[in-house]
């Protein structure tokens, strides 16, 4: 899957979930946001969307620039979807600035059927158990 098919199939999620007014507008020049639309509620949203690979981590200044995002699109809430895992200064200041921060794991949760709304609820409460990291560094190094 590329950048591009990535950001059409979280579209895609946004779009199952109810949320309208979605569309992609990733590309060169797109101020740090790769999809726009409005959540079930109403609420203005922004997202960015990161298809790493599993070894790599979001870095903070990733997260910084989606808060830049969505001051700049006067977005209500700012969502940064990944295939990968936050580093923990990231994970923080997402949580601290109401970013949503969906990591692979609640990704996961998003594609099997959970809606968007309500991965709310998870943010910030970590990326995996211990036996769930032992098992990733197995597989990744």
């Amino acid at each position: 899957m590329t950048g591009t098919e990535f950001e059409d199939f979280v579209v895609e999620l946004c779009r199952r979930d109810g949320c309208t007014d979605v569309r992609r507008v990733g590309g060169s020049h797109d101020n740090g946001a790769d999809v726009r639309g409005h959540l079930p509620d109403g609420r203005s949203m922004v997202i960015q969307c990161k298809r790493y690979a599993p070894k790599r981590k979001i870095p903070s200044r990733e997260v910084r620039d989606l808060l830049g995002a969505k001051v700049h699109f006067r977005a209500d809430v700012a969502i940064f979807v990944a295939t990968t895992y936050f580093s923990g200064p990231a994970e923080k200041f997402a949580t601290a600035n109401g970013i949503l921060a969906v990591h692979r794991d609640h990704f996961g949760l998003w594609n099997n059927g959970a809606s968007l709304p309500s991965l709310g609820a998870v943010n910030g409460l970590g990326q995996g158990d211990r036996r769930h990291r032992e098992r990733w560094r197995e597989t990744y190094g």
